[in-house]
């Protein structure tokens, strides 16, 4: 009994030992869980954190390879902005507009522009002209002393044109135009001879001689070629013509002497007759000017009129005016997105008129040939998307060309 007891006893005390071991060792167990899952929920959140600074890197990134390409195609932030966000002011627009606008004021002024559907440009027009003739009337005694009175023509004039004009794009290649011009004129008539002086002025007011074009793109521009254009245009014999035209002599006394000056009753707004202008436009843009000129020739078909003299009664017959050829040069820049401003040459050389009476032949009218040329500065401003304001002043080179010429244009573009 003793010895069963001893046995049990001596059994026991290893199964007492797991049980305290068990017991200890679960606790510890725990106890050594809690930093292990302390550093997994540290390692998750410092790889999220790295996660979100190489996002941030990476737009970084791609912003400035964007905006590294945008620098070197010449692109601008403002239009980088306007591209991305597509929302932009009416500023904004105009701005991105304007400076297109810019140079299609030099190409429709100098050229022909095709890329508008319709413009509508009213304009006006001031000439100045001042001729004055001395005129002897006697002769010559021993080739030195002239024996005689001197006498001084004077004729000014002073010109004004108020026109509209519509141009219509069928295609971007050809383009079909109308001007409709209103002319006011005054002329001045003065004559004097030896301290006495006559004077007399007449001004008219009318429809000028309505004008049809037509402009069609021959070639586009290239790096080795410019920009041609060919144009046509019909004037229209819708002014008053100058033939026929009776005259008036007024005289001055002036102690015992007296002078004489003849004028016509009335003046005309127009020539009287068809004729037809064919022409060759070239222009060139070489940063940062633009370079342009024309080649043209005008031919004149000749008229029948019931008169064709200022003397008393009618003398039927027809008048034929004399062609002329014409071409002009000039460059243009655009000095900011607004405005530009051009420098050109012109001249126009026209051949002597002729005449025939009725049953007779034709005759020609000696001194009636011209040669005018002038000196453009034009100026061109932008004062919206739509609408321009061109201005130009001329300035005559030859006797045949006005003194100075001032002219004034709107065009609107739809």
């Amino acid at each position: 009994m003793s010895v069963m007891m001893n046995r049990a006893f001596r059994l026991r005390p290893p199964g007492i030992l797991m049980g305290l071991l068990t017991f200890t060792l679960i606790p510890l167990a725990q106890a050594a869980d809690v930093p292990m899952a302390s550093e997994a929920e540290q390692l998750k959140f410092e790889i999220q954190q790295l996660k979100l600074i190489n996002d941030k890197q990476a737009q970084t990134l791609r912003q400035m390879e964007q905006r590294l390409y945008i620098v070197e195609q010449g692109g601008s932030t403002s239009s980088t902005q306007a591209s991305q966000q597509k929302v932009a002011g009416k500023s904004d627009v105009v701005k991105e507009a304007l400076p297109s606008a810019s140079i299609d004021n030099m190409m429709e002024e100098e050229h022909a522009l095709f890329s508008n559907d319709f413009t509508l440009e009213l304009g006006m027009n001031y000439s100045h002209y001042d001729r004055k003739e001395l005129v002897l009337e006697g002769f010559l005694a021993l080739d030195a002393i002239f024996l005689g009175d001197i006498s001084v023509d004077d004729i000014s004039a002073d010109i004004f044109t108020f026109d509209m004009t519509g141009r219509y794009n069928i295609n971007d290649h050809w383009q079909l135009g109308v001007n409709i011009p209103f002319v006011y004129r005054e002329s001045t008539f003065q004559r004097n001879i030896n301290g006495v002086g006559a004077e007399a002025s007449v001004n008219e007011a009318g429809l000028g001689d309505i004008t049809l074009t037509s402009a069609y793109k021959l070639f586009t521009e290239t790096e080795n070629r410019p920009d041609i254009v060919w144009n046509l245009s019909i004037k229209t014999p819708s002014g008053s013509d100058p033939y026929g035209t009776s005259t008036v002599t007024k005289t001055v006394n002036n102690g015992g002497n007296s002078d004489q000056v003849t004028y016509p009753k009335e003046l005309p707004t127009g020539s009287g007759l068809w004729s037809i202008s064919n022409s060759l436009s070239f222009v060139k843009t070489t940063d940062p000017a633009i370079i342009f000129a024309n080649l043209g020739y005008t031919y004149n078909f000749a008229g029948n009129f019931d008169d064709i003299s200022s003397a008393d009664g009618d003398q039927p017959g027809d008048v034929r005016l004399g062609n002329s050829f014409y071409y002009g040069l000039g460059m243009a820049f655009a000095l900011n997105e607004r405005m530009s401003t051009s420098l050109s040459f012109s001249q126009r050389i026209s051949q002597n008129g002729e005449t025939r009476l009725k049953g007779g032949s034709w005759q020609e009218i000696f001194g009636s040939n011209g040669n005018a040329a002038t000196f453009n500065i034009g100026v061109t401003y932008a004062l919206s998307e739509k609408l321009s304001m061109s201005t130009s002043l001329g300035l005559g080179l030859t006797p045949d060309a006005p003194d100075y010429s001032l002219s004034l244009k709107f065009p609107y573009r739809f």
